[in-house]
């Protein structure tokens, strides 16, 4: 797993931050250049903010240059507030963004009970190594319930597909 931890303008974490409750979920597939393509949709940009959709293009431009332009699935979503399981990425890579106040955790072992795990900043970007071909990869799962009963924010999913 590599984190990016990158660093935003003021003006696009407060922007961010105050994403608690985002619109139904965003799901997209196809090449790098399709998602791009549909990214830019008019009827998207009434439901989501154009700065985590500019943000969301750029990661999936980013994510295909690193991928050599594979085909890639796309969600924006906000989780539950259920504790989620730790998973492993379907293919051979993903990418993790959390846009608000509690990242995507992750552990070090293949066992998060004896584990320590840790959990990403907002607006940290991961690449996590999936278990194609099963190999091993990195157990990971979405941010569930943050201090005070918040929701999180926005979180995006970039998976490969391969197949």
């Amino acid at each position: 797993m590599v984190v990016w931890g990158r660093r935003i303008p003021a003006t696009w974490e407060g922007a961010f931050t105050n994403c608690s409750q985002a619109p139904s979920a965003l799901t997209l597939a196809g090449t790098p250049s399709e998602i791009s393509d549909s990214l830019v949709n008019p009827a998207l940009q009434q439901d989501w903010s154009p700065l985590i959709l500019t943000d969301v293009r750029d990661l999936a431009a980013l994510f295909g240059a690193l991928t050599g332009g594979v085909r890639q699935h796309i969600q924006l979503i906000t989780p539950s507030r259920e504790e989620t399981a730790f998973e492993l990425p379907p293919d051979a890579l993903r990418l993790i963004c959390a846009y608000g106040g509690a990242g995507p955790e992750w552990c070090g072992s293949q066992n998060p009970k004896s584990s320590i795990v840790s959990s990403l900043t907002p607006f940290a970007v991961a690449f996590i190594k999936g278990a194609a071909e099963g190999k091993s990869g990195c157990l990971h799962r979405l941010p569930a319930n943050i201090a005070n009963g918040a929701r999180p924010g926005p979180v995006l999913v970039m998976d490969t597909i391969s197949r």
